[in-house]
């Protein structure tokens, strides 16, 4: 169980003042960032002969470039011993898209070193000293470790020269890298500690086909895209979309996509209209619509659960900033609410038209989570048309997704995040040398770590153990008895501010641990909620007792009663299917009812898309 460490006294205040902080952010004087600059970084050394032997970084640069809405910045590099700029930093446009599509056949493995350190520092030239007037991003590729010549000692001056010099100084520039690592070998600590301490995302990968789908997962970050839903191959747009783009995954052989739109007229790319642009790539298609019809679309494509439907619209989702990494037990702050041409809507009877939700996903299965403007479970002011919540996570997932989402009788808007949740620390067991604790990069602030150690005798006596800082960062216990386990608990506080206090499992000598009768597991749903502030209990736990098997109960088992009426239960069909009847007539006026007043409304707080700079200000008020 996860816990947040304060004292029993101060915990009601420490509470409030960390919620003040979440939900009032300081100040600022600044122009709000607008748009991305977005700079790839692209590893072309020779050991991507092995790791992309059929140069798949390719196409997933130009699904990326694809993707890219106007108002973005961005520039290509490649690296191998020597950084070259591949597609100069522009304005993203059609005449840069062209050039980018282009370029991306240049992509290869010629380079004999890995020179990461030089590419991050050309990639973020530019950006020192001025202030980021849009969202900072560096996309970095690389399937190995730093490598800038063959001498380990000049290696390893380079790291150090990233992380001493080149991270703060990316940091300070108020810049992201999200990191992919593109082989099991690659310096995963250090590309780990990139991405956490700049806010950003990391993700291994074994597989270069995968590439194009990890690139969607960046662009939704850089892009932050409103979307549709795309089920059962099926989505509706409405009027207020300006423009649509669909993202199709096709496996080798499947048969081309083709489109059916609200008029039943169904196209493929062969017969496209002159208002739809259609590319097709390697494992993948990519087709935008320009002013699509309203309605129902189908697409006939096999399913797969990264297809997209992306949507350019005035008539938006806005979900607050969100971390790419969470800690167990560590809370955050979701904010969604809807704006018109860039004004929040507010109007309350419009907004209660609109169902307002969110959903976690992960290996577990779907969590609703609560969403709400009802002034509660983080939500700041009721009725204020900004729904939120405070979530965290108890335990760790690789990859999860929130999904907030949008919906009324006239429209749909969705936004996709995906996150990890990681634990601060790992504890294993060394056999004789005792047990290490390696910390997870970036997890919580190094200067306010406190770790403790400890084995149990068999009288249940805590024997504490000294430690050790390695000079791999790692944490070694020293153990009394090596036949014993070790369990341990750290504290700290996280890069976003949270006060973290985890209690690590017992881990036990190779060949050791209780014996255990296996028994089923049940998966529970994950629930979101405020962790409860509590103080932190001594580290007191004894190893689990060995599981002890129960012998089989037998279930009792009811005899039928005998029948005493035949007529009863033709008579409760009847009577049901009479009263379904009458309920479904009830309830299909009252959707036809609610779907007009939604309408009305909508047309109502929203005006013409065409009607560009009018305001309705009954209904839509500045935030």
């Amino acid at each position: 169980m996860s816990q947040l460490l304060v004292n029993q006294t101060g915990r009601a205040g420490v509470l409030f003042v960390f919620v003040l902080c979440l939900l009032f952010p300081l100040p600022s004087s600044a122009k709000p960032k607008e748009g991305a600059d977005v700079r790839v970084l692209i590893d072309v050394s020779g050991s991507m002969r092995q790791n992309d032997p059929a140069n798949l970084r390719r196409p997933a640069l130009r699904m990326l470039v694809g993707l890219m809405q106007p108002g973005t910045v961005s520039g290509v590099w490649t690296f191998g011993r020597w950084v070259n700029m591949l597609v100069p930093v522009g304005e993203v446009d059609e005449a840069w898209k062209r050039k980018a599509l282009a370029l991306s056949n240049e992509i290869n493995s010629p380079g004999q070193f890995t020179n990461i350190e030089d590419v991050l520092e050309r990639a973020s030239r530019g950006w020192e000293g001025a202030k980021a007037t849009r969202h900072r991003h560096l996309v970095l590729l690389t399937d190995g470790m730093v490598d800038i010549s063959k001498s380990e000692r000049e290696n390893a001056a380079s790291r150090q020269r990233i992380l001493d010099r080149l991270l703060p100084r990316i940091k300070a520039q108020d810049a992201q890298i999200h990191a992919i690592a593109l082989s099991e070998r690659a310096d995963h600590e250090l590309l780990k500690r990139l991405a956490a301490e700049t806010g950003g995302w990391y993700e291994q990968i074994n597989d270069a086909d995968r590439l194009k789908r990890i690139f969607l997962r960046i662009f939704e970050k850089v892009g932050n895209p409103d979307m549709v839903p795309l089920k059962d191959n099926a989505f509706r747009v409405d009027k207020r979309v300006q423009e649509a783009t669909i993202v199709v995954f096709q496996p080798d052989g499947a048969a081309p996509a083709r489109l059916t739109a609200p008029d039943g007229s169904a196209f493929g790319r062969e017969n496209a209209p002159p208002t739809v642009t259609w590319h097709q790539d390697e494992g993948y298609e990519l087709i935008t619509l320009r002013e699509p019809q309203a309605g129902q679309w189908r697409l006939q494509a096999e399913m797969d659960p990264d297809n997209r439907v992306m949507v350019v619209t005035d008539l938006r989702l806005d979900v607050s900033s969100l971390p790419n990494q969470l800690v167990v037990g560590e809370p955050v702050l979701v904010s969604a609410s809807l704006s018109s041409q860039g004004k929040q809507v507010k109007r309350r009877a419009f907004l209660d038209l609109v169902d307002m939700r969110a959903d976690a996903i992960s290996a577990v299965g779907l969590d609703p989570l609560p969403l709400n403007d009802k002034g509660q479970r983080g939500d700041e002011q009721a009725g204020d048309g900004r729904y939120s919540m405070l979530f965290s996570e108890n335990q760790a997932h690789p990859v999860m997704e929130l999904v907030i989402a949008a919906e009324s009788a006239t429209f749909l808007r969705e936004k996709r995040h995906s996150l990890s949740v990681v634990e601060p620390a790992l504890l294993t067991h060394d056999g004789a040398a005792g047990a290490r604790l390696t910390l997870e990069p970036g997890a919580l602030r190094e200067n306010t770590l406190k770790i403790s150690f400890w084995q149990q005798d068999a009288s249940g006596q805590e024997l504490a153990l000294s430690a050790q800082r390695q000079s791999d960062g790692s944490w070694l216990a020293e153990q009394i008895d090596p036949a014993l386990p070790v369990a341990a608990r750290i504290e700290g506080v996280t890069v976003r501010g949270a006060p973290v206090s985890r209690r690590l499992p017992w881990v036990y000598p190779a060949g050791g641990g209780p014996a255990v009768v296996p028994v089923p597991v049940v998966a529970k749903p994950v629930k979101a909620v405020v962790p409860a502030m509590v103080p932190v209990q001594p580290a007191s736990e004894p190893p689990a007792a060995p599981a002890v098997e129960e012998a089989p109960v037998e279930a009792a088992v009811e005899e039928p009663e005998e029948e005493e009426d035949d007529w009863l239960i033709p008579g409760l069909i009847i009577g049901l299917s009479n009263l379904l009847l009458i309920g479904g007539g009830v309830a299909f006026w009252l959707l036809r009812r609610r779907r007009k007043q939604a309408v009305s409304l909508l047309e109502e707080e929203l005006p013409p898309a065409e009607d560009e700079g009018t305001e309705d200000a009954a209904a839509v008020e500045e935030v």
